[in-house]
């Protein structure tokens, strides 16, 4: 394998969101940071459930690996926007979710068919935030072809992850 990798990471979708409009419902969208970078779903209107369907790729070194990333989702509003929760993952823990449990997962291939999305529940920032529900987030490596997981594990066991 080459010293460039890439992780696809998709936010797929929402479940039992809170709702924070007169309507009963949210408009809701998501905004994930991994270090300087910043990626934003589109917003679907007047659901607690929405599919995102957003995928974008992260490039790795084995030298510049992320800490942390953190999705935060949001209602859109007219006027601004508010808090519906959100969810930090340590970037080493990515594949834990993968296979169905909390902890259960191994580096797969992104569309490897054993590859399933983990649900994480949000989470708030102040007891006074509004929040309830989980969004699905699915992460993978991206390359031609799929190899046994077997070699994802040794090249995901081969990254410096920092504390």
């Amino acid at each position: 394998m080459t010293n460039a990798y890439k992780i696809r990471m998709g936010v797929l979708c929402g479940r039992g969101l809170a709702a924070a409009d007169k309507t009963g419902f949210s408009d809701p969208y998501a905004v994930i940071r991994i270090n300087d970078k910043k990626h934003t779903t589109k917003v679907i209107k007047q659901t607690l459930n929405p599919d995102w369907h957003y995928e974008f790729d992260i490039n790795l070194k084995p030298s510049s690996i992320p800490l942390l990333i953190n999705i935060t989702v949001w209602d859109k509003d007219r006027l601004g926007r508010d808090f519906l929760g959100e969810v930090n993952i340590p970037f080493k823990n990515v594949f834990d979710r993968n296979a169905g449990g909390s902890n259960s997962g191994v580096a797969r291939h992104y569309a490897d068919a054993e590859n399933q999305p983990g649900w994480y529940v949000l989470a708030k920032r102040t007891e006074k935030n509004n929040v309830s529900g989980e969004i699905a987030i699915k992460f993978g490596f991206v390359e031609q072809h799929i190899r046994p997981c077997e070699q994802y594990m040794e090249l995901w066991d081969s990254f410096n992850f920092q504390q």
